[in-house]
């Protein structure tokens, strides 16, 4: 019997440029080229025009914690416990929330807590054992030490 592997995401034509400025470790986002809205996740049309006219735009990769669960339970090897999940409101615009992954203490989560993007490259081993690599979106804390 095999050793659990991670899931990984399955990049489609929307998410796929996504994924590779990740990859670039670059934080990139939609915006709609006719109202300039930004938008997350990728998708065809913008939600507030109604257009289907984009560009992909380097973004701050910075933002603020508005919720986050901290779990426990091993649902995979390779997943240590405890690990964080947070919801993080970007700069750029208040109504584009992500989520990821955060590095560091979880004693010092709170609501309001600034934040910017990191990149977790990790090594994966498919089912038939082949080996992949993907670049994941994390957070830490963005407060001066």
């Amino acid at each position: 019997m095999s050793a659990p592997t991670r899931p990984l995401p399955h990049p489609d034509r929307d998410s796929a440029p996504w994924w590779d400025a990740l990859a670039r470790h670059q934080f990139v986002l939609q915006r709609c080229t006719r109202c300039g809205a930004w938008r997350f996740p990728p998708r065809a049309i913008c939600n507030r025009c109604g257009s289907f006219d984009f560009e992909w735009e380097p973004a701050s990769g910075r933002g603020t914690v508005v919720s986050w669960v901290v779990n426990h339970h091993p649902f995979s090897a390779d997943f240590a416990t405890p690990y964080a999940v947070l919801t993080v409101q970007l700069d750029e615009q208040d109504d584009v929330l992500i989520i990821g992954s955060f590095r560091g203490a979880t004693d010092h989560l709170r609501t309001g807590l600034p934040v910017r993007a990191v990149f977790d490259d990790i090594g994966t081993t498919t089912e038939s054992g082949e080996r992949n690599r993907v670049t994941l979106l994390s957070w830490e804390s963005a407060e001066p030490e």
